[in-house]
């Protein structure tokens, strides 16, 4: 689980842009998620919710969703 900084401060950090997650914001929320080597359960939770409000592009949500399905696929 993510440490240093939460999931939820990198999210509004990133937010505070144009509202968006983009390519590389999805790259830097997934490095942080990944930090340990594992997706946890709050974490997958945080990315089912940003998939449900649609602040992702195209190229963001499969890089998120694809987290999760492997998480699920695990």
């Amino acid at each position: 689980m993510a440490t240093t900084r939460t999931l939820e401060q990198a999210l509004k950090d990133i937010l505070k842009d144009d509202g968006r997650l983009s390519k590389y914001d999805a790259q830097a929320l997934k490095a942080l998620i990944l930090a340990d080597g594992q997706v946890s359960t709050q974490e997958k939770l945080f990315l089912e919710r940003a998939l449900q409000n649609n602040i992702l592009d195209e190229e963001a949500y499969q890089m998120l969703s694809e987290m999760i399905l492997r998480q699920d696929l695990g």
